[in-house]
């Protein structure tokens, strides 16, 4: 991430500089992806030409031109490469990457033709963040071009398919209990039952819920998103990659980011943007001060070796412009809000602590708090639950659930953090 990162600020007159590096730099990315045989700068026979990026795909050999360039790249550069397999063996392929996207007559071409594999930023920043490896993103493009021809694949049509039945079914129920999900009053907390999905639902656990306000809730499941509404019942899939973790934000310009794999995604419409990468373990995307968008990661306790730790990362408007900082708390967290103020709250194994980006984000030990563990609210596997906390009453804690889940629903778990700001038991001063 720091390498694309020092790529992406090139300074004016270092563009050639940049273009050797980044050759250098994608040849490590597809290596790191699981492609044989990189090389990167291949002189021809007597200095004839120069590939910027060689590489194989199971038995499947092939070439690479990349461009980083201020203006979209047009047919001369496609011509270019295609030259090159003139003394080349039959069933090379050839591969143009652009990283300021192609001119409106290269995409109506590759519309039309399959001879040169298009890639744009999109597709780099996708293998770069850990979202998809090199090996499975050639493999996908081939595999889609060759169901519906052409040469250019948006990104979110080369993630993973999510494998989805018929979206469940919902009843809407009054009653003021349920079973194994007793409703526990504490002040200021309320629980409702608001629907129990149809028994004959069978998809897998429900890693996060977020509320959309006017759009009802969207839960993220192995299988794909679900957009649910509490007042009529419906449900339906809806634009969203598989294997998403944790709850997803619900941004201010109607976007939705969520976290797949090692990355995060503002998923638009039918449009796929990684916005951040490298977030590596167990993950929740927050909210944060000014409308900003962070992600807090961790790896479990860190431990002598250098294993584990704990990352909160602010998401900008692309890859390049997120920014990650390293959490200094030895222990293992299990809850984790970022206030409206820019308060850091991590939940462990009783113990809790707060921090600050100006402080460096240090927890000494002396700053740890004893607290009672944090049980998170679930939506569980077959019945939704609405919680509803208010930020200036005290007592929040959030109610008791049948097993452990580790990603409350956003609002609750900051309002679980403000309330502990001054309230938790114990505190140190």
């Amino acid at each position: 991430m720091a390498a694309y990162q020092e790529l992406d600020l090139c300074a004016p007159g270092q563009e050639t500089a940049r273009g050797r590096r980044f050759n250098a730099f994608l040849a490590e990315v597809l290596r790191w992806g699981g492609l044989r045989d990189v090389v990167s700068d291949q002189r021809g026979l007597e200095g004839r030409d120069e590939t910027d990026v060689s590489f194989m795909l199971g038995y499947t050999p092939y070439i690479l031109e990349a461009k980083w360039q201020h203006a979209p790249v047009d047919a001369g550069a496609r011509s270019k490469i295609k030259e090159r397999l003139e003394g080349r063996p039959p069933g090379v392929r050839p591969v143009l990457v652009s990283m300021s996207g192609f001119t409106e007559a290269v995409r109506k071409w590759a519309d039309f033709h399959a001879g040169v594999v298009l890639l744009d930023r999109s597709h780099v920043e996708a293998m770069v963040s850990g979202l998809i490896s090199a090996e499975f993103l050639f493999y996908r493009h081939l595999a889609v071009t060759s169901r519906r021809g052409g040469s250019y694949v948006p990104l979110a049509d080369l993630l993973p398919e999510p494998e989805v039945g018929p979206p469940p079914s919902f009843l809407q129920s009054p009653a003021h209990g349920i079973d194994g999900f007793p409703a526990i009053p504490e002040p200021g907390v309320t629980v409702t039952h608001v629907l129990t999905a149809d028994g004959a639902w069978a998809e897998g656990e429900i890693s996060g819920l977020a509320y959309t306000g006017g759009r009802g809730l969207l839960w993220t499941t192995m299988s794909g998103m679900l957009c649910v509404e509490p007042a009529t019942a419906r449900s339906s899939w809806t634009a969203g990659p598989a294997f998403c973790k944790g709850p997803p934000l619900v941004t201010p310009d109607s976007g939705i980011l969520l976290h797949s794999e090692e990355a995060v995604l503002r998923v638009t419409d039918d449009h796929v943007h990684v916005v951040g990468g490298g977030l590596k373990g167990h993950g929740r995307l927050m909210p944060g001060p000014n409308g900003t968008a962070w992600a807090f990661t961790t790896q479990g306790p860190r431990t002598v070796q250098g294993f584990g730790g704990h990352t909160l990362t602010r998401l900008g408007d692309t890859l390049a412009d997120s920014t990650s900082y390293e959490v200094d708390f030895a222990g293992g967290v299990h809850e984790a809000a970022l206030t409206r103020s820019g308060t850091l709250f991590l939940a462990g194994v009783g113990r809790d602590v707060t921090t600050r980006l100006e402080e460096g984000l240090h927890c000494p030990s002396d700053r740890w708090a004893n607290s009672a563990p944090l049980t998170a609210n679930s939506p569980g596997r077959r019945r939704a639950h609405r919680p509803a906390c208010r930020p200036d009453r005290a007592g929040y804690e959030e109610v008791p659930c049948r097993r452990r889940y580790p990603y409350p629903p956003l609002d609750t778990a900051a309002a679980v953090a403000e309330h502990h700001l001054h309230h938790r038991p114990g505190r140190r001063r």
